[in-house]
């Protein structure tokens, strides 16, 4: 009785096992999944990395172009106020000079406005001596005239009034000359006065656009000087932005370190649990197939039912000539252009999309346990898929990974296993892949797809008791 017990508590006892060894696999491979995306973010995290980086390394470099434009500047500006400073002095002896030939002009208008005012005095003067020799013109005519009423008494005097009427005559005719001289020295005075004057008033301008243009040369020296102690300040500060680069990039490097790091140690621990992971399912496979886990074994013949149901569909176009073994063993993967993941065609596809489609669309369409089942050939190649997992690319990766399955080539962990395998079946626990970001544990079958004796590959079977 004791040890019917006994054996009535072990036989209850193992037959928890599957379910246990089950829950195991699933969170072995659940604890990889997470491993597995804790590697990938170090692997998004080191391309930030290298991004910034390369970012802060621009900036380096661009605060050191900074610093020798500011050198280069700061040259400039001295060579700048230097030059102004000559400049200046220049402008300050040519506006002396430009004063003291302002002043020689002024000087010779007030020379040639005296000589034209002596001028006018002469040719008042030439007139009245004009009027004198008219005067004594008219005299000496009439002494003439009264010597010859006289007679030879008057002849001496007659000689003298004609000497004086010469004198006169050639006093007028002097006079004469004097004014047209006068005449034609007032005209020429008169044009180099208008001349004078238009110099003096160009030379004032001058004189005033020289003036603004020295107060501006020590406006422009003002704002040099300005600029140079603003690219001091420029000089300090990019220095100091420097250190900071640096210190940030000291950041980096201790950072990169820690990353590499820690990134060697989540690839051993994944290493490790994926090895840890094909055990487990090595051991749910054996529990299964020990008998040990009957709610197991239902699913390992509706897998196998419906494996021999796709081999016969295969084997009956063969036969009609609708299908030809070269079509179905053909492994001349054509890439489809532009698809991410990369997917691919054969001769198989279309045959596989118009009859191997709707049966796997309606094993999935029964629900319950069962979550997918699709075939794949000896190199992992998925001639089709169910129709919601198999749309139409539209370039979005997650889209893509999650609908655009079929022409897809998975071949990893389990699947290899299940490849080698000459059983009738093969049991595992994986990760069935999502959007690329998320995925669900399932639980599958293996079920070499034979056609004509010649083994094509597996049909699998996902189902998941959660």
């Amino acid at each position: 009785m004791e040890l019917s017990a006994i054996n009535a508590k072990g036989a209850a006892n193992i037959s928890q096992i599957p379910e246990s060894c089950g829950k195991v696999t699933v969170g072995c491979t659940d604890v990889a999944g997470i491993v597995q995306g804790v590697i990938d973010s170090f692997g998004h995290l080191r391309a930030e990395y290298i991004e910034l980086q390369g970012t802060v390394s621009a900036l380096d470099e661009d605060q050191r172009k900074v610093l020798e434009a500011s050198d280069e500047a700061r040259l400039l500006s001295e060579r700048a106020i230097d030059r102004l400073a000559q400049g200046s002095e220049l402008i300050g002896n040519s506006l002396g000079q430009i004063g003291n030939l302002l002043g020689l002009v002024e000087t010779l208008t007030e020379h040639v406005t005296g000589f034209a005012a002596a001028m006018d005095q002469v040719r008042r003067s030439s007139q009245e001596i004009d009027q004198i020799a008219e005067t004594t013109n008219i005299l000496a005519l009439n002494a003439t005239i009264e010597a010859m009423r006289a007679g030879e008494q008057g002849r001496t005097f007659a000689v003298v009034a004609n000497e004086v009427k010469t004198l006169a005559s050639e006093t007028r005719k002097a006079t004469e000359e004097i004014g047209r001289t006068i005449d034609m020295l007032g005209l020429e005075a008169e044009q180099v006065i208008e001349k004078i004057q238009v110099g003096a008033t160009a030379s004032a301008e001058a004189k005033s656009s020289v003036s603004a243009i020295e107060h501006t040369l020590l406006g422009v020296t003002e704002l040099i000087n300005e600029v140079d102690a603003q690219q001091d300040q420029i000089a300090r500060n990019t220095a100091t932005i420097s250190e900071h680069v640096h210190r940030v990039q000291d950041v980096l490097t201790d950072f990169d370190g820690a990353v590499t790091e820690n990134e060697a140690k989540l690839e051993t621990a994944h290493g490790r649990m994926e090895d840890l992971e094909l055990t487990a399912s090595d051991m749910f496979d054996k529990l299964v197939k020990a008998g040990l886990s009957p709610q197991d074994s239902a699913m390992v013949d509706r897998a196998m039912a419906h494996c021999q149901n796709l081999a016969r569909i295969a084997e009956e176009a063969i036969a009609k000539g609708e299908l030809t073994m070269e079509q179905l063993f053909d492994q001349n993967y054509r890439p489809v252009p532009g698809t991410n993941p990369q997917l691919y065609r054969t001769t198989l596809s279309d045959w596989a999309d118009r009859n191997w489609r709707p049966v796997i669309d309606a094993v999935v369409a029964e629900g319950g346990y069962i979550k997918m089942c699709s075939p794949a050939d000896m190199r992992g190649f998925l001639p089709t898929h169910v129709s919601a997992h198999s749309r139409q690319p539209t370039g979005d990766i997650a889209h893509d990974t999650k609908f655009c399955r079929n022409g897809r080539i998975i071949l990893e962990g389990v699947d290899l296993v299940s490849k080698a395998s000459s059983d009738p079946y093969t049991m595992a626990v994986y990760r069935q892949e999502g959007d690329g970001k998320n995925y669900i544990v399932v639980r599958n079958v293996y079920v070499p797809l034979f056609i004509n004796g010649r083994r094509w590959g597996d049909s699998e079977l996902a189902y998941t008791f959660d």
